[in-house]
């Protein structure tokens, strides 16, 4: 054991702490999983957690940049820098940003050559924003936070222009993650057909990781973090009041999010490819029937004069 694997485990130790993880144990960190939902969304394969909206942003504008967009509660704002880098945006004003990542935006957007396209508040956008002002409102992995999810939608449809595109790719789960008996149903049917050693628990090698799922509690989530999924089982049907043109687009992850979690770890992606291409299949066969847990939704707003101006 070298030195710096030796110094690990004893402040591992040490500290009553589990040891590190393995490199991949989420779906983000899977190259080929996300280069198969940025194929879904958009019609072709691409790299990187952004680069489906990148495609299709550009396909629902024409190849045209969006002048001014914004966005809420985008933490530390890396899908909005990669749209202004890539040119899809050309100005973005981020809001209700946590005081502690202010710097390190601006940091990044310097890093980038991009900070004379970005601002960047940590003040309430629903309460100062002015109506009618943005071409482009975009809610990537920050819609879920808000409640009530229908006031959100409703203030961005607000906050377009004539003709402004609403655009999120979210998390559209059953509140506080309290997965149905059938999303569990599921899970289960997918890691039954796994052989033993790909459910090998990351976080504690010996012990398999269960084929049942079980919801976390509500109580628990709300300690964790009480923002996350608070409503985000009125995500899609607030954009359908809000939106009755909108696109949705099922985005998967019963079995990308759901069955592979944690044991993602197992899976090589060279060559365990055959295994993780069928995964994904039964995952597309799952979204086409109606069961996921992201989506991705865009609609114009076309009637200033309409419900919701």
């Amino acid at each position: 054991m070298n030195d710096a694997v030796s110094d690990t485990v004893q402040t591992a130790a040490h500290w009553n702490a589990p040891p590190p993880l393995p490199l991949r144990t989420r779906w983000w960190q899977s190259k080929a999983i996300v280069r198969h939902i940025n194929r879904r969304i958009a019609g072709e394969e691409s790299d990187g957690t952004a680069g489906g909206d990148l495609a299709l942003l550009r396909a629902q504008n024409g190849g045209a940049a969006f002048g001014r967009a914004i966005s809420v509660g985008c933490g530390t704002a890396y899908h909005e820098l990669e749209l202004l880098r890539a040119g899809v945006v050309e100005h973005f004003d981020l809001y209700e940003i946590a005081p502690s990542r202010v710097a390190a935006i601006h940091a990044r957007a310097q890093d980038l050559g991009l900070s004379m396209r970005v601002s960047v508040s940590s003040t309430d956008a629903f309460a100062i924003v002015a109506p009618g002002q943005y071409d482009l409102v975009y809610w990537r992995d920050a819609l879920h936070h808000m409640n009530p999810t229908l006031d959100a939608v409703a203030w961005s449809r607000r906050v377009l222009g004539t003709g402004g595109l609403f655009y999120m790719h979210e998390c559209v789960a059953p509140s506080y993650m309290q997965w149905s008996d059938r999303q569990l149903d599921l899970v289960e049917r997918v890691r039954q057909i796994l052989p033993a050693r790909y459910l090998d628990d990351p976080h504690q090698p010996g012990r398999l990781i269960p084929v049942r799922r079980s919801r976390p509690t509500i109580a628990g989530m709300r300690e964790a973090d009480p923002s996350e999924c608070i409503d985000s089982a009125n995500i899609l049907p607030s954009v359908r009041a809000v939106f009755p043109n909108a696109a949705i687009v099922p985005a998967g992850g019963i079995v990308y999010m759901l069955a592979l979690n944690d044991i993602l770890a197992n899976v090589d992606e060279e060559r365990d490819d055959g295994l993780l291409a069928a995964l994904l299949a039964i995952d597309d066969m799952y979204s086409d029937a109606g069961d996921y847990v992201y989506a991705v939704a865009h609609a114009r707003k076309l009637d200033p004069a309409a419900a919701y101006t």
